[in-house]
Protein backbone atom coordinates (compact mmCIF):
# COMPACT_ATOMS: atom_id res chain seq x y z
CA UNK A 1 0.00 0.00 0.00
CA UNK A 2 2.86 2.37 0.78
CA UNK A 3 4.37 1.69 -2.66
CA UNK A 4 1.02 2.29 -4.38
CA UNK A 5 0.58 5.49 -2.39
CA UNK A 6 4.02 6.70 -3.45
CA UNK A 7 3.15 5.92 -7.09
CA UNK A 8 -0.07 7.92 -7.00
CA UNK A 9 1.52 10.80 -5.11
CA UNK A 10 4.50 10.95 -7.49
CA UNK A 11 2.14 11.03 -10.48
CA UNK A 12 0.19 13.88 -8.88
CA UNK A 13 3.35 15.87 -8.10
CA UNK A 14 4.68 15.26 -11.62
CA UNK A 15 1.45 16.67 -13.10
CA UNK A 16 1.75 19.72 -10.83
CA UNK A 17 5.38 20.16 -11.92
CA UNK A 18 4.30 20.06 -15.55
CA UNK A 19 1.82 22.85 -14.73
CA UNK A 20 4.72 24.87 -13.30
CA UNK A 21 6.64 24.32 -16.54
CA UNK A 22 3.60 25.30 -18.62
CA UNK A 23 3.07 28.51 -16.64
CA UNK A 24 6.77 29.36 -16.94
CA UNK A 25 6.66 28.79 -20.70
CA UNK A 26 3.64 31.06 -20.89
CA UNK A 27 5.65 33.83 -19.19
CA UNK A 28 8.59 33.60 -21.60
CA UNK A 29 6.32 33.23 -24.66
CA UNK A 30 3.98 36.14 -23.88
CA UNK A 31 4.63 39.49 -25.57
CA UNK A 32 1.96 41.45 -23.67
CA UNK A 33 3.42 43.03 -20.52
CA UNK A 34 0.17 43.00 -18.51
CA UNK A 35 -0.48 39.37 -19.42
CA UNK A 36 3.14 38.50 -18.70
CA UNK A 37 2.93 40.01 -15.22
CA UNK A 38 -0.23 38.05 -14.46
CA UNK A 39 1.27 34.82 -15.77
CA UNK A 40 4.43 35.42 -13.73
CA UNK A 41 2.36 35.65 -10.54
CA UNK A 42 0.52 32.45 -11.47
CA UNK A 43 3.87 30.77 -12.15
CA UNK A 44 5.22 31.75 -8.73
CA UNK A 45 2.07 30.58 -6.93
CA UNK A 46 2.01 27.21 -8.70
CA UNK A 47 5.76 26.76 -8.13
CA UNK A 48 5.39 27.37 -4.37
CA UNK A 49 2.54 24.87 -4.14
CA UNK A 50 4.57 22.36 -6.13
CA UNK A 51 7.59 22.80 -3.84
CA UNK A 52 5.41 21.98 -0.83
CA UNK A 53 4.15 18.84 -2.56
CA UNK A 54 7.70 17.82 -3.46
CA UNK A 55 8.72 18.21 0.18
CA UNK A 56 5.99 15.70 0.99
CA UNK A 57 7.92 13.06 -0.98
CA UNK A 58 10.54 13.04 1.76
CA UNK A 59 8.01 11.37 4.09
CA UNK A 60 7.03 8.74 1.52
CA UNK A 61 10.47 7.99 0.09
CA UNK A 62 13.34 9.63 1.93
CA UNK A 63 16.13 9.14 -0.61
CA UNK A 64 14.09 9.97 -3.72
CA UNK A 65 12.31 12.76 -1.85
CA UNK A 66 15.54 14.50 -0.86
CA UNK A 67 16.93 14.10 -4.38
CA UNK A 68 14.01 15.79 -6.14
CA UNK A 69 13.79 18.41 -3.39
CA UNK A 70 17.45 19.27 -4.01
CA UNK A 71 16.73 19.67 -7.74
CA UNK A 72 13.70 21.85 -6.95
CA UNK A 73 15.72 24.10 -4.64
CA UNK A 74 18.51 24.44 -7.21
CA UNK A 75 15.91 25.25 -9.86
CA UNK A 76 14.44 27.99 -7.65
CA UNK A 77 17.85 29.58 -7.07
CA UNK A 78 18.88 29.92 -10.71
CA UNK A 79 17.30 31.68 -13.65
CA UNK A 80 17.15 31.71 -17.42
CA UNK A 81 18.14 28.66 -19.43
CA UNK A 82 19.38 26.64 -16.44
CA UNK A 83 16.10 27.28 -14.61
CA UNK A 84 14.08 25.89 -17.53
CA UNK A 85 16.39 22.91 -17.98
CA UNK A 86 16.37 21.96 -14.28
CA UNK A 87 12.56 22.10 -14.36
CA UNK A 88 12.64 19.49 -17.15
CA UNK A 89 15.07 17.36 -15.11
CA UNK A 90 12.79 17.65 -12.07
CA UNK A 91 9.76 16.56 -14.08
CA UNK A 92 11.65 13.59 -15.53
CA UNK A 93 12.86 12.58 -12.05
CA UNK A 94 9.32 12.62 -10.69
CA UNK A 95 8.12 10.56 -13.65
CA UNK A 96 10.89 8.03 -12.94
CA UNK A 97 9.85 7.79 -9.28
CA UNK A 98 6.26 7.16 -10.34
CA UNK A 99 7.45 4.45 -12.74
CA UNK A 100 9.53 2.58 -10.17
CA UNK A 101 6.84 2.91 -7.51
CA UNK A 102 4.27 1.31 -9.81
CA UNK A 103 2.64 -1.76 -8.21
CA UNK A 104 3.18 -3.80 -11.38
CA UNK A 105 6.10 -6.24 -11.25
CA UNK A 106 8.70 -5.76 -14.03
CA UNK A 107 8.53 -8.28 -16.89
CA UNK A 108 12.06 -9.46 -17.66
CA UNK A 109 13.05 -10.16 -21.28
CA UNK A 110 16.29 -10.67 -23.20
CA UNK A 111 17.81 -8.17 -25.62
CA UNK A 112 18.21 -9.27 -29.22
CA UNK A 113 21.88 -8.35 -28.95
CA UNK A 114 22.50 -5.66 -31.56
CA UNK A 115 21.89 -2.81 -31.55
CA UNK A 116 21.78 -2.74 -27.76
CA UNK A 117 18.51 -1.30 -26.53
CA UNK A 118 20.25 -0.13 -23.38
CA UNK A 119 22.64 1.96 -25.46
CA UNK A 120 19.97 3.23 -27.86
CA UNK A 121 17.56 4.29 -25.11
CA UNK A 122 20.29 5.99 -23.07
CA UNK A 123 21.54 7.82 -26.17
CA UNK A 124 17.98 8.93 -26.95
CA UNK A 125 17.56 10.37 -23.44
CA UNK A 126 20.84 12.30 -23.77
CA UNK A 127 19.89 13.65 -27.19
CA UNK A 128 16.48 14.76 -25.94
CA UNK A 129 18.13 16.45 -22.94
CA UNK A 130 20.41 18.41 -25.29
CA UNK A 131 17.43 19.35 -27.45
CA UNK A 132 15.48 20.55 -24.41
CA UNK A 133 18.51 22.64 -23.38
CA UNK A 134 18.71 24.19 -26.88
CA UNK A 135 15.01 25.04 -26.72
CA UNK A 136 15.37 26.65 -23.30
CA UNK A 137 18.42 28.56 -24.51
CA UNK A 138 16.53 29.90 -27.51
CA UNK A 139 13.53 31.01 -25.42
CA UNK A 140 15.88 32.93 -23.11
CA UNK A 141 17.92 34.44 -25.94
CA UNK A 142 21.13 32.51 -25.26
CA UNK A 143 21.37 30.63 -28.56
CA UNK A 144 19.86 31.07 -32.01
CA UNK A 145 17.01 28.95 -33.30
CA UNK A 146 19.19 26.98 -35.74
CA UNK A 147 20.74 24.50 -33.25
CA UNK A 148 17.24 23.72 -31.97
CA UNK A 149 15.83 23.30 -35.50
CA UNK A 150 18.66 21.09 -36.73
CA UNK A 151 18.67 19.11 -33.52
CA UNK A 152 14.93 18.49 -33.85
CA UNK A 153 15.42 16.60 -37.11
CA UNK A 154 18.18 14.39 -35.69
CA UNK A 155 16.43 13.71 -32.39
CA UNK A 156 13.03 12.98 -33.96
CA UNK A 157 14.59 10.48 -36.37
CA UNK A 158 16.56 8.79 -33.57
CA UNK A 159 13.44 8.54 -31.38
CA UNK A 160 11.51 6.87 -34.20
CA UNK A 161 14.34 4.37 -34.66
CA UNK A 162 14.46 3.55 -30.94
CA UNK A 163 10.68 3.26 -30.75
CA UNK A 164 10.59 0.98 -33.79
CA UNK A 165 13.24 -1.32 -32.33
CA UNK A 166 11.44 -1.59 -28.98
CA UNK A 167 7.99 -2.24 -30.45
CA UNK A 168 9.42 -4.76 -32.94
CA UNK A 169 11.42 -6.72 -30.38
CA UNK A 170 8.82 -6.68 -27.60
CA UNK A 171 5.37 -6.17 -29.21
CA UNK A 172 3.48 -7.56 -26.21
CA UNK A 173 5.56 -6.24 -23.32
CA UNK A 174 3.34 -4.62 -20.69
CA UNK A 175 5.45 -1.49 -20.13
CA UNK A 176 8.10 -1.22 -22.85
CA UNK A 177 5.73 -1.18 -25.81
CA UNK A 178 3.36 1.48 -24.36
CA UNK A 179 6.32 3.69 -23.43
CA UNK A 180 7.82 3.32 -26.92
CA UNK A 181 4.48 4.14 -28.57
CA UNK A 182 4.07 7.24 -26.39
CA UNK A 183 7.66 8.21 -27.18
CA UNK A 184 6.97 8.17 -30.92
CA UNK A 185 3.47 9.66 -30.71
CA UNK A 186 4.42 12.69 -28.60
CA UNK A 187 7.45 13.24 -30.83
CA UNK A 188 5.21 13.36 -33.90
CA UNK A 189 2.98 15.91 -32.20
CA UNK A 190 6.05 17.88 -31.11
CA UNK A 191 7.38 18.12 -34.67
CA UNK A 192 4.03 19.54 -35.79
CA UNK A 193 3.95 22.04 -32.89
CA UNK A 194 7.53 23.12 -33.54
CA UNK A 195 6.78 23.75 -37.20
CA UNK A 196 3.66 25.73 -36.26
CA UNK A 197 5.60 27.93 -33.82
CA UNK A 198 8.37 28.53 -36.38
CA UNK A 199 5.89 29.52 -39.11
CA UNK A 200 4.03 31.83 -36.72
CA UNK A 201 7.30 33.61 -35.96
CA UNK A 202 7.95 34.07 -39.68
CA UNK A 203 4.44 35.52 -40.10
CA UNK A 204 4.96 37.97 -37.19
CA UNK A 205 2.29 36.28 -35.07
CA UNK A 206 4.44 36.14 -31.92
CA UNK A 207 2.08 38.47 -30.04
CA UNK A 208 -1.09 36.47 -30.68
CA UNK A 209 -2.87 34.07 -28.35
CA UNK A 210 -2.53 31.36 -31.01
CA UNK A 211 1.25 31.69 -30.86
CA UNK A 212 1.19 31.66 -27.06
CA UNK A 213 -0.87 28.47 -27.01
CA UNK A 214 1.29 26.73 -29.63
CA UNK A 215 4.53 27.79 -27.94
CA UNK A 216 3.40 26.60 -24.51
CA UNK A 217 2.18 23.30 -25.98
CA UNK A 218 5.56 22.90 -27.71
CA UNK A 219 7.42 23.33 -24.42
CA UNK A 220 5.07 20.97 -22.60
CA UNK A 221 5.48 18.31 -25.28
CA UNK A 222 9.26 18.68 -25.15
CA UNK A 223 9.25 18.07 -21.41
CA UNK A 224 6.96 15.08 -21.82
CA UNK A 225 9.31 13.59 -24.43
CA UNK A 226 12.27 14.04 -22.09
CA UNK A 227 10.39 12.38 -19.21
CA UNK A 228 9.31 9.45 -21.40
CA UNK A 229 12.87 9.07 -22.74
CA UNK A 230 14.19 8.76 -19.18
CA UNK A 231 11.40 6.36 -18.20
CA UNK A 232 12.02 4.18 -21.26
CA UNK A 233 15.78 4.07 -20.67
CA UNK A 234 15.29 3.12 -17.02
CA UNK A 235 12.63 0.53 -17.80
CA UNK A 236 14.85 -1.08 -20.45
CA UNK A 237 17.69 -1.20 -17.95
CA UNK A 238 15.38 -2.82 -15.41
CA UNK A 239 13.56 -5.27 -17.68
CA UNK A 240 15.87 -6.09 -20.58
CA UNK A 241 18.77 -8.45 -19.85
CA UNK A 242 21.83 -8.05 -22.09
CA UNK A 243 22.11 -10.98 -24.47
CA UNK A 244 24.77 -13.50 -23.46
CA UNK A 245 27.01 -14.47 -26.42
CA UNK A 246 26.64 -18.12 -27.42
Amino acid sequence: MKRFGLHRYAVFVAVCTLLVIISGAAVTSSRDQARQALLHNVHIAVAVADAILIAGLVRLHTRAGWSVLAIAVADALVGGTLHAFLAAVLFAALAAIALFASPHAPETVEDYGWPSLRFLSAAAAVLVAVQVAFGAGFRHGVVSVMPHLLGALVVALFIMIVGAFVTHQFPTHATLRPLAVRFMTITGIQVFLGLAVFLMRLMNMAGTLAFLAASVAHVAAGNLIFAVSVMLALEIRRCVRPRVPA
